[in-house]
Formats: C-alpha cells, sequence, structure tokens
C-alpha cells in the first residue's frame, strides 16, 4: 500500500504524489478545530475582533503595549471641596446669630433712613400749606395765546427770499407744492411756449378725392402691361407667400380634375346597413314577448281567469295552534306591519298591543287590572261604571274590554 492507492506490482515505483491523511479535500475545506492560525501578536491590537473583545478596555492601539505607572495612580487633577449649595442658599443667620446680626446693623445710617421692606422716611418738616389738600408743588402755566398748529404752521410767517429758497433747493432738495424741476437748460426756443415733436400732415379733402377720384390720377403711378412670359417666369421663379411653389404644373393639356369620375350607384352605404326590407317583414313577431317553450306558457285554463296562484305571504287561511314557535316562519296575520316598526304604539316598551286593550275581558280582571293602577271604586260605583262600559262596547255579555272600562271612568269618575 502507498497512501489510499493500492499497489498490485511491488517491484513497481508508484507514480504520483501520496494523498496523506490530512490533506484530503474535506479536511481542507473543514479544518480541524482548536488549530486555526492565530494573527500575530504585533498585528493583532490592530484588528477590530481585539477591540470588541468581552471584559476588555478598548484602548488606542498605541497603548496596548504601552507600560502602565506603578501603585494606585489617578489620572487628572484632585478638585478641592467646595461650599455645598444648601448652605449657600442660607445665608441668613438663625436664632442668637440673627439677634446679634440685628444689633450690629442698627449703626448703620442706611438701616435707619433706609430699612428693609418699609418706605424710607426721610423727616423733611413741609409747611403747613402743604399738608392741606388739593396742593401741588410748582407753578401753574397760564394758556397760550397759540394752538400748537399755529405754532408749528405760523399763518404770518415770513417767506424766504428766492435766493434762500433755490439754495435750499439745491442743498435739501425742497421743492414747493407742484412745482416742476428745472433742469437750466439753455434752449434757443421759449419752452412755454415751443412745443415738441414732429407734425403729422394732415391730407385734406379726403371724401371729395374718395368721390371724385379722376382728381388724383396724377398722383399715383400707372399701371404697366408687361409680357405674359416674363409674369410666367415670375411665378415659376419664385416662391409666393403663403402658397405653393408653381411647379410648372399648371398646363392646358391637363385634365382640370383628376380622379375617376363617380358613378351612380344603385345602393347606397345606408342601404347596404339597413336594406329595403318591405312593410310585412318589418312587423313585429307574433310570439314577440311570449313564452314559446310549453310547460312555461303563462296562460290560465277555462275557469282558472280569477284564480290567484300562488301561496300568499299572510297565511290568514291556516289557523293558528297555540303558541307560535320561534322556527315557525309563516305570518298568520297577527305580526305588527311595517308603520307599526315606524310608529310603535303608546305601551309597546311594556310589551302590550292595541289587542290587549280591546279583549273582553269579565268583571274580576278589569277590578284587579284598575285596582293595581290605583283606581279603587266602591261596589255601587263600580258596578255603575261596569255598566256604562257594556254600553260603550254594546254587549250583553259580562265582558267589556279595558279600552270601554277606561272610557267609562272618564265619563263618571267625578260622580260619587
Amino acid at each position: 500500500m502507498s497512501g489510499k492507492t493500492r499497489d498490485y506490482f511491488g517491484t513497481l515505483k508508484s507514480a504520483g504524489r501520496t494523498v496523506l491523511k490530512e490533506e484530503s479535500a474535506s479536511d481542507c475545506i473543514q479544518p480541524v478545530q482548536n488549530q486555526v492560525p492565530e494573527t500575530p501578536p504585533h498585528i493583532k491590537k490592530y484588528r477590530k475582533s481585539y477591540k470588541h473583545q468581552h471584559g476588555c478596555t478598548i484602548l488606542h492601539p498605541g497603548l496596548v503595549d504601552a507600560p502602565k505607572p506603578q501603585g494606585n495612580w489617578l489620572y487628572g487633577k484632585k478638585t478641592d471641596p467646595s461650599d455645598k449649595a444648601g448652605d449657600l442658599f442660607k445665608q441668613q443667620p438663625e436664632g442668637i446669630k440673627e439677634l446679634i446680626n440685628e444689633i450690629n446693623e442698627q449703626k448703620y445710617a442706611s438701616h435707619i433712613k433706609e430699612p428693609l421692606g418699609t418706605m424710607p422716611t426721610r423727616n423733611y418738616n413741609w409747611p403747613e400749606e402743604s399738608k392741606s389738600d388739593g396742593f401741588a408743588f410748582g407753578q401753574k402755566i397760564p394758556p397760550s395765546e397759540f394752538t400748537a398748529k399755529e405754532v408749528v404752521f405760523p399763518p404770518d410767517a415770513k417767506r424766504d427770499e428766492e435766493s434762500v429758497r433755490l439754495m435750499y433747493l439745491k442743498s435739501h432738495g425742497n421743492f414747493e407744492a407742484g412745482e416742476q424741476k428745472n433742469r437750466e437748460y439753455k434752449w434757443n426756443v421759449n419752452p412755454n411756449e415751443y412745443r415738441f415733436g414732429k407734425k403729422d400732415e394732415r391730407e385734406q379733402e379726403q371724401m371729395k378725392k374718395i368721390l371724385q377720384h379722376e382728381l388724383t390720377q396724377n398722383q399715383y403711378p400707372k399701371t404697366t402691361i408687361i409680357s405674359k412670359h416674363q409674369e410666367d417666369w415670375k411665378n415659376y421663379n419664385e416662391d409666393p407667400l403663403g402658397k405653393p411653389k408653381n411647379l410648372a404644373q399648371i398646363n392646358s393639356r391637363m385634365p382640370a380634375i383628376f380622379g375617376e369620375t363617380k358613378k351612380d350607384e344603385q345602393w347606397t352605404a345606408g342601404q347596404c346597413i339597413n336594406g329595403q326590407p318591405t312593410q310585412k317583414e318589418v312587423q313585429p313577431d307574433i310570439d314577440l314577448g311570449k313564452a314559446t317553450k310549453f310547460g312555461f306558457r303563462n296562460q290560465t285554463k277555462q275557469g282558472d281567469e280569477t284564480r290567484a296562484f300562488g301561496v300568499p305571504t299572510i297565511r290568514n287561511d291556516i289557523v293558528k295552534t297555540g303558541m307560535k314557535s320561534v322556527a315557525d316562519p309563516q305570518n298568520y296575520g297577527d305580526e305588527v306591519p311595517a308603520v307599526a316598526l315606524l310608529f310603535p304604539e303608546k305601551f309597546s316598551h311594556m310589551g302590550l298591543t292595541e289587542q290587549d286593550f280591546l279583549m273582553l275581558r269579565n268583571k274580576k280582571d278589569i277590578k284587579q287590572i284598575f285596582e293595581s293602577i290605583g283606581i279603587k271604586y266602591g261596589i255601587g260605583k263600580f258596578e255603575g261604571v261596569f255598566k256604562r262600559a257594556k254600553e260603550i262596547q254594546n254587549t250583553f255579555d259580562d265582558k267589556v274590554s279595558v279600552k270601554a272600562f277606561q272610557l267609562a271612568v272618564q265619563e263618571m269618575h267625578h260622580i260619587d
């Protein structure tokens, strides 16, 4: 054996390079752990992985190998202890110190004349006149004979001389109201009387010349008749404004209209689309709007002309038996209509309907209902009200409705 290659011929030397165990393709792609070459120490301090180590101080690469001072060395300058903020705010002494401070402060003149928190007293000796009400210091100024407007704009002020006014005009631009600026040009004419510009010569007797044009024949150049060849050459050689150039296409031998003349066709485009149907062909079909399939025609048989087909929504033909189930979708005619949902009855929130007030009840039930709402009568009056309710109900049975008894109560409630 030589490596992984088996040698069947021991006398012959194996060709090529032997493969070692550590140099396989798998070992080259996945190297053995703990055998990865590390970064040299003198380069390791410059890598980011060195700075991001856990539990290590981040240092500049130049300080990694720098020697550290011996002992407990502290960097920076030591700060001397200062006064506390609380002691600075508490400047006012307390207790005995405050009393001693007040005794020491009494000898100062400022403390005597201007005590803290009070108005200073200067001990002036005022005369008796100043102590009376309405006294005011100073001298009263008499009213002036001129108003403020007259002081600013005096009416009789003397105007400045012309030389003085021109001096202020030059130095301060003090123009009078509506004064025109004078540039002191030396005109050869009087600018106040002379009109500048060019005068347009107006033509006289224009309407006369329009009506009598023979008067102006000698004023305009006459028309000159030239050769037609010269005019044709001019039209061919020059480019007319707003028109196509003449390329000698004008020829008397060429036709005036190009193309083939249109022949009279028997059928137009509209006739090709609509055609020419007869009156019978444009009539609607006989079975238009009717079912042509047997069994789907809505045609009644003889005798069923007034018959209503289908099942009605409100089943008045079925007798409601007992209590209606919640799973019963039929409407037996006892459900409220849509108007009752929009305009509910007065006592619908209490679960009462109009039928409850119109239901016939015996005398015992009527008495119990009205006594429960606070209306109690004696035997005689109750019999009289009940008799009146029977007349309103128009019944001969010994039963009335709550509505009828309520109307009877409204009529006979005040009768003892």
